[in-house]
């Protein structure tokens, strides 16, 4: 992960989702955007009042006015000026102003919609995008008489295929985790689709198994410099398209476009660990083998209930024997328990996910307390101990740690500036300081500020371009190289 300033920015346009008035300003971005479906981007405030006011009661036009004025601060709407409609001087001092959507509001009215058809969205494997993605791979061994506009679309057919392959397993892997898949597992009624489920994951291996191999030769044989040529092909095409913005970062994109290659061709075969396609392969096995075992368990346990059937005849006879009331009574105390049965809940201290039958679980002894207000329990008096020797020792022990640690600290603020470059060898007080004053530190123009916690003296750092990795007892950290300048007297 490369720590960058669009990392860290803070995106506003998301305020509206989260503000107090949530539930005004998320109606008019919605309306905002189905009209931004339908190509009219540019809408009043009249426009916006009379849909929201039909929804929202004693909604009045100044309350427009004001969220539309947050809406426009947060950067999730944009405006401009109508001139065209202003034919007296007082309307134009009124400044009748159109709204639109911000380009980050777009994507995040589509974020909402996505978030709100989660619920509904159905996680499924598709064995036939191994096909696909090896069949685009393959026109990439020889590009030569490919055009720049028949390799964009190959690009973008690559890249939705490889997409849709990525999200839809681990979608459909992480339902698997979640509690009430495990429940399911457990029932009685998932025997009936095992079989079913079963073959569907099979036949999703098999795909896997029969393409992978040789997808992986396709990457081998795709020379370096067609990927090169790709690469260019894909910027060429791009710039040909019209830009309003002429500021557009190409080479932001190119390096885009490098990473979800790399990302597709590590999905097929990993570099020095296992290819995320052996890990789904992984996974697939694991899930096939607990359906497996919790379908055994499950038929064993029914076939238990069949072979106990004739057991339950016998002690039906033996109840129809009993002549008197308090002999059947007796005789089911002796087969069923006691005859007056109090329930206890609590946390089972069975720490086993396997269907066991209840005689194998060992009994636990609970003592419990009576609720009677007749009995009362004897409390035990027991003295007040003096523990101030104790307290003294470990006070003593807490400031000789914490003089031991300013100690460290002082060594380590022994010079008002520090330049973390390379390879640098800090202990692990030093090296937990260091992190303690980079969370610390709050953002100021290109560089970070704040005070020391332990001394006060205040400091800025400053990123270098290069790496560093800090070894220390317990391993090695790698991280951005830093530049620590130190403020205050008294350092030594």
């Amino acid at each position: 992960m490369k720590f960058t300033e669009k990392l860290i920015k803070q995106i506003d346009e998301t305020a509206y989702l989260t503000a107090e008035n949530a539930t005004r300003y998320r109606p008019i971005m919605r309306f905002f955007y189905e009209r931004h479906e339908q190509a009219e981007n540019w809408l009043y405030k009249e426009d916006i009042y009379q849909v929201i006011s039909s929804y929202i009661p004693d909604y009045t036009i100044e309350e427009c006015q004001r969220d539309l004025d947050f809406l426009v601060s947060k950067m999730s709407l944009t405006t401009v000026q109508d001139t065209e409609n202003a034919n007296t001087l007082d309307k134009f001092k009124y400044k009748n102003y159109r709204y639109q959507m911000t380009d980050y509001a777009i994507e995040i009215e589509r974020m909402t919609i996505h978030l709100e058809e989660l619920e509904v969205k159905i996680s499924s494997l598709e064995p036939r995008l191994f096909e696909r993605i090896k069949l685009k791979l393959k026109k990439l061994i020889n590009i030569e008489n490919l055009t720049e506009a028949d390799l964009y679309e190959l690009w973008s057919d690559l890249t939705t295929d490889f997409d849709n392959l990525n999200y839809s397993y681990q979608d459909f892997l992480k339902k698997f985790q979640e509690p009430k898949t495990e429940e399911l597992l457990q029932s009685v009624a998932f025997i009936e689709y095992k079989n079913q489920l079963i073959h569907y994951l099979n036949d999703f291996i098999k795909e896997y198994l029969v393409h992978s191999k040789e997808i992986k030769n396709i990457f081998v044989q795709i020379p370096d410099k067609n990927i090169h040529t790709f690469m260019d092909a894909l910027i060429a095409y791009q710039k040909k398209a019209p830009k309003l913005r002429p500021d557009f970062d190409y080479e932001y994109l190119r390096t885009v476009n490098e990473g979800k290659w790399r990302s597709l061709k590590k999905w097929f075969i990993g570099n020095h660990s296992m290819s995320e396609g052996d890990r789904l392969l992984q996974a697939t096995n694991q899930i096939i083998s607990k359906i497996t075992k919790y379908a055994a368990n499950l038929v064993e346990l029914h076939g238990n209930m069949i072979n106990r059937k004739e057991e339950y005849k016998y002690l039906c006879h033996l109840f129809d024997e009993q002549i008197e009331l308090k002999d059947a009574h007796k005789l089911a105390s002796a087969i069923l328990g006691v005859n007056t049965v109090r329930h206890f809940k609590g946390i089972s201290e069975l720490n086993s996910d396997t269907i066991v039958s209840s005689w194998s679980v060992p009994s636990i002894m609970i003592p419990l307390e009576p609720i009677r207000r007749g009995i009362r329990i004897k409390s035990e008096k027991t003295p007040i101990q003096d523990k101030t020797k104790e307290k003294e020792i470990l006070l003593q022990r807490y400031q000789e740690e914490e003089q031991k640690q300013r100690q460290i600290l002082r060594r380590f603020l022994s010079k008002s500036q520090k330049s973390f470059i390379g390879r640098i060898e800090l202990s692990k007080e030093e090296r937990r300081y260091l992190f303690t004053l980079m969370e610390k530190a709050k953002k100021k123009q290109n560089q970070l500020q704040g005070t020391d916690p332990v001394f006060g003296y205040p400091y800025k750092i400053e990123f270098l371009p290069q790496r560093c990795q800090i070894e220390s007892t317990d391993g090695i950290f790698e991280m951005d190289s830093i530049h620590i300048t130190f403020g205050g007297d008294d350092r030594g």
